[in-house]
Formats: structure tokens, sequence, C-alpha cells
């Protein structure tokens, strides 16, 4: 939004923002992240602490 707002400025633009895709963004981000993490960090909790270390 930063971005959008100083290019806007830079070209006297008037900067036209949708606040639904500013709140979706940091979600979207958020859910990704805890799908990717979710896989590794499940097949991690199913094995023995010894073995992960080897």
């Amino acid at each position: 939004m930063v971005a959008v707002v100083a290019v806007s400025a830079l070209q006297q633009w008037t900067p036209l923002l949708d606040v639904r895709l500013a709140i979706a963004a940091p979600v979207a981000g958020a859910l990704v992240g805890l799908l990717t993490g979710l896989y590794p960090a499940l097949r991690a909790a199913r094995m023995e602490p010894v073995n992960a270390l080897r």
C-alpha cells in the first residue's frame, strides 16, 4: 500500500486502493505459510527425536 501511495504521489495520480485486497493479502499469506509448514511439522511430530537428529 505504501508503494502505491508513493508512486501515485510522485506521478500526481489519485491512489485507488481496494480495502478488501489490503485485508486479504496478509490473510492469504498467513494461510499459505500455515499450510506449507503443517506437513513438515506433522511429519516431524511422528518421528522419534533420535531418528530426526541423524
